[in-house]
């Protein structure tokens, strides 16, 4: 059995450490040490290190969760593939949060912690955007997105369905979570019918990639497959540039993604292999 307690963000438990708190069930008794914490020259390097490090885990949550809807809609299967696309760009967005230094810490709420020297918790839930309430991880994370990348990312130049990117792959989310009464299969309607042919994945993921002006991240048949995919590229390149993270997967993690992209096609596609190890 999993040991969760072992296997907790390590800048998240850098922080409660340095505010004094033992059991993390009881973080919110120090939520006034917590808000008070301060990013120092003498903290600084373990602060970047444990964002890299957890960096490196979120990553391969999110490379793992792309590449088994990858492999299920190369198979036709689609229902918990839109579900899991949905999360792999969760887990970018967190990837991509790190490369730039922000840290997502928890103390009776959702906070960022940039790892500049003088910076403190900035809280990020129980606000309002764009006339909702910004609450929970999933919404908190794509509200971040928009106040710290929103004006440069390509994402939020267009809409699907006039709906932002994030917006239109929740709603799709949710209703194969709660709306429909039944999974599709076997249809398969909601991905481009000729990605689950032989050579279909290969074809549409090389020409995702391929493509300079992101036009299919706002094509209803694509933007879940392309979006994910657009952010996965954009986090190799910003660890690299930034975090000095050239391979965030361990040996033993590469395989294992090597062994489910198996009958894709993509498990001999340097271009696509490139996005997850040197």
């Amino acid at each position: 059995m999993m040991n969760t307690n072992s296997n907790r963000f390590k800048l998240q438990e850098l922080i409660e450490g340095k505010v004094g708190c033992i059991d993390p069930s009881k973080l919110s008794n120090h939520k006034q040490s917590f808000e008070k914490f301060v990013v120092t020259t003498d903290n600084k390097e373990a602060l970047l290190n444990a964002l890299t490090e957890d960096a490196g885990d979120i990553f391969y949550k999110g490379a793992l969760t792309y590449i088994e809807a990858v492999s299920a809609i190369s198979r036709g299967y689609q229902s918990w593939a839109i579900i899991k696309l949905y999360y792999a760009v969760f887990y970018f967005l967190r990837c991509l949060f790190a490369a730039h230094g922000y840290g997502v810490v928890k103390c009776n709420g959702i906070y960022t912690l940039k790892i500049d020297l003088g910076a403190s918790p900035v809280k990020r839930d129980g606000g309002k955007h764009r006339g909702e309430q910004v609450r929970g991880d999933h919404k908190t994370t794509i509200y971040i997105f928009e106040k710290e990348f929103g004006q440069s990312s390509i994402l939020l130049s267009n809409k699907v369905s006039d709906k932002f990117v994030f917006d239109w792959m929740m709603s799709a989310r949710e209703g194969v979570n709660y709306r429909y009464a039944a999974f599709s299969e076997p249809e398969f309607d909601f991905f481009v019918s000729s990605i689950k042919e032989e050579g279909g994945m290969l074809h549409w993921i090389s020409t995702y990639l391929s493509d300079p002006a992101g036009s299919y991240l706002f094509l209803e048949q694509h933007c879940c497959l392309a979006v994910p995919l657009f952010l996965l590229k954009e986090v190799r390149s910003e660890f690299k540039s930034r975090l000095g993270l050239n391979s965030p997967l361990r040996d033993e993690q590469y395989g294992s993604l090597i062994d489910l992209l198996a009958g894709t096609g993509l498990e001999g596609s340097s271009m696509f292999l490139s996005l997850l190890k040197d």
